[in-house]
Parts: structure tokens; sequence; C-alpha cells
């Protein structure tokens, strides 16, 4: 399979659909989002739900709410996102806030959330089948808030020593549970056994956390000819990635005080963030990140022996490899 022209074909089976569940009154709130969406994005939550569908026999048509609602609730945390992180770009171009201002970019994203319920309310599912998704969707997004809630205390409280298990629990709600949710949506509307739906979120958890710690390594080392965001911005925000945390702990004495420092300070000059991504470089923690990346991928396909049929299965090993394969 030519996993490009698969994402082709199914990213434009979801741009198809997706705007037709966005109001377009009032234009001064949705016009935006309209805009915003039409960025692009990888789509990949959404092309995890249609392809887990279809490895159990499960129709696209029946996928095809589950899909746009989880990627219109992406969407929806991206704005806010860049808002608590106070990200100057999204996707190549000026984030929400940057544009119009924090107050309307709040309101814009909260009117996004709507369109999450609204389309699958508007969706042809069953009572019984809309009940089990939305406990399934309820329960994923708010492991997704919690994620960035814990990751936005440690930034409130200035938190540098922090565990890789404290690390994980935190990466996996904030980006492991939405695509591990994806993975499993597609499941099931395709009716699969509990135990089949629980390998697919499995599957999804686990590549996203190795999606997670792949995306921090772009921002350290990225072409930034390819890159849509700014190289080391994860630096300037103090984030506590994996790389971070295991420069940390090789580290000692007077140079772990001066980078936990630095990892504190709200403001941070280019000189600072080379010099922290050169020491990640020379002490091996990005290499030691990409490894773990490697690692998590290749445990994420061992759950995928519950599919059968192996053409199906091969679709999903290769989506898998593109994830924390990409170069942006």
């Amino acid at each position: 399979m030519d996993t490009n022209d698969y994402l082709l074909k199914q990213s434009a089976k979801i741009e198809e659909n997706i705007y037709s569940n966005v109001p377009e009154q009032p234009e001064w709130i949705y016009g935006m989002l309209r805009e915003y969406i039409s960025r692009g994005g990888k789509r990949i939550r959404p092309i995890l739900t249609l392809a887990s569908a279809e490895a159990f026999g499960g129709s696209e048509e029946d996928a095809l709410p589950y899909a746009l609602s989880i990627e219109i609730f992406h969407n929806f945390t991206l704005i806010h996102d860049d808002i608590e992180d106070n990200s100057p770009v999204r996707r190549g171009k000026p984030t929400l806030h940057e544009q119009f201002g924090i107050p309307v970019a709040i309101n814009s994203g909260d009117a996004l959330y709507t369109v999450v319920w609204s389309t699958l309310l508007n969706a042809d599912v069953s009572p019984d089948q809309f009940h089990g998704a939305m406990k399934l969707m309820v329960k994923s997004f708010s492991d997704v808030v919690n994620g960035q809630g814990t990751e936005l205390e440690w930034y409130r409280t200035g938190k540098v020593d922090v565990s890789e298990e404290d690390y994980f629990r935190m990466a996996k709600g904030k980006t492991g549970s939405l695509i591990g949710v994806s993975c499993r949506m597609g499941a099931y509307s395709a009716r699969a056994p509990p135990e089949a739906q629980a390998a697919m979120q499995k599957f999804g958890e686990k590549i996203g956390l190795s999606f997670q710690i792949r995306d921090d390594v772009l921002n350290l080392t990225a072409d930034p000819s390819n890159y849509k965001k700014e190289i080391g911005e994860d630096i300037k925000e103090g984030k506590r990635s994996l790389i971070t945390l295991n420069l940390l702990s090789k580290l000692q004495g007077p140079s772990k005080a001066y980078i936990a420092e630095l990892l504190r300070k709200p403001e941070k000059t280019e000189e600072e963030v080379q010099e922290v991504i050169s020491l990640a470089k020379e002490h091996g923690a990005i290499d030691y990140a990409g490894a773990v990346s490697d690692k998590l991928v290749e445990e994420a396909k061992e759950a995928l022996n519950v599919i059968e049929d192996e053409q199906k299965r091969e679709i999903l090993l290769s989506l898998a490899d593109y994830m924390v394969r990409r170069e942006k």
C-alpha cells in the first residue's frame, strides 16, 4: 500500500464532510473557524478511525460521525492550547489569538466545542450505540483535559523534578488518549468485540505516545524549511518533554540547577535555547527519546494481532510507521 496515496484519499474524504458540520453564521464566529480548519493538518486521528472500522468489517459511513467529531475536538483543543502556550504560529499561519485577540479566540474555541456534539447528534446513530459512544468519548476528552492540566500545573509551580512515570501519565492523557479513542471508535462503529476494541485503544495510545515524543524530537532537530512551527519553541515554553527530563537526569550540580532554572524562566534568549539543544544532543537525550519512540510503536503494532485480515492490518501498520517517521 502507498501510504501517502491512502492518506490523501482519506484526508479528502474528511475535508469533504467536515465543513458541513461547522455553521456559516454568525460569520464573525464561524468564519475564522472554517479558515482555521482549512489550514489542514495531518487528519491522522479521523483517518485512524476510518481504518480501524474497515479493519473489522465496518463501513466508513458508520464511522464517519465519530471521526469528524474527534477531529473537531482536536482542533478545539489546539486553539486553547495555543493560548495557554502563547504560541505565535499554527500550521504555518498566525494563531487565532494572535490574529483576533485572546477573548475572541477563547470564544471561537468554545463554539467549535459545541460542534463536536452537534456533529454526533445529527448523525444517524441508534440510541444504544450513541450512549456507548458518549461514554467512551467523554472519558477520552476528560483524559485530554487532565493531561493538559497536569502539564500546566508543572509550569505554574515551576516543577521540573518530574519522573518519567509522571511524564508518561501526563502524555498518555494529553496525546495518547485521543488517538487511542480514535482507533477504538472505529472498532466500536463496526461492533467489534470488546476485547478487540480494547486492543485498538492500546494500539492508538501507544502510537500516540510515540507520536508525541517524535514531535518533541522534531521541534529541536527538524529542517526549518519543512517544519511549520518555530524550532526550539518547546524550550522557549519550558516544556517538560522526555528530552529535557532525560537531560536533567544526566546533569549534576550547577549544570543541572542552571538548566532547571532556565526551563522555569518565562523568557529565554535564542542563545539559551540553542544551549539547551546542544546539551541535549551532547548528552544523548534526543537519541534516547527517539529510541523510546521507536520502542513504543513496536509495542503498538503487537496489539494489531487482533485483526485477522492481513491486508487491513497492513494499512494500520503503515499508518503507525508514517506517524513516527515523519519529518514535519
